[in-house]
């Protein structure tokens, strides 16, 4: 496959009157952010304690039980250490972003997600020490006496301002 086969996906959801701004991708591979700081360190104080208890299950008690009821709280501390890197890992390869003159289209995967320029929530850049960068667009609010949210972003794409001046001449 191509790089322009990764970003055929796109072209159904294009109309006659529409026509592709920017196109582009995360930066592959395993990238560490700031949150990375915090969670690596509790991810290997579940994983030890929870690997602690498995021991002691099995030496002391063992109960099947106690043993089987640790299991779950390993696989979460091995998740939490090694597998939400490789999951990362996994979908950035499967992630390319579309700017067309009328919406923001994302594609992770077989997911496909769409968004009008008119409902897009204000765009905020973070601008990375390895050249890339990130636009989030984030917005809260209340709607019939209920709070929502809307999160999603361009994840540590090289070309950040040339996607951000495009998101800005999209027609609203």
């Amino acid at each position: 496959m191509t790089t322009l086969d990764n970003y055929d996906f796109c072209k159904p959801y294009i109309m006659d009157n529409e026509y592709i701004l920017w196109e582009g991708a995360p930066q592959k591979g395993l990238v560490l952010t700031s949150r990375d700081l915090a969670l690596i360190p509790f991810s290997l104080i579940w994983l030890a304690f929870s690997l602690f208890w498995e021991v002691s299950a099995i030496r002391t008690t063992g109960s099947l039980f106690m043993v089987l009821w640790g299991l779950p709280f390993v696989g979460v501390g091995i998740y939490l250490l090694f597998g939400r890197f490789l999951q990362t890992i996994f979908l950035r390869k499967k992630t390319y972003y579309i700017i067309t003159n009328k919406k923001l289209i994302i594609r992770t995967g077989s997911k496909v997600k769409i968004y009008r320029s008119a409902d897009l929530p204000p765009m905020n850049i973070q601008h990375h020490r390895d050249g890339t960068g990130t636009i989030l667009f984030w917005e809260t609010g209340y709607s019939h006496g209920r709070r929502y949210g809307t999160f999603f972003s361009l994840d540590h794409i090289a070309d950040v301002v040339g996607a951000q001046n495009a998101i800005s001449r999209m027609e609203h």
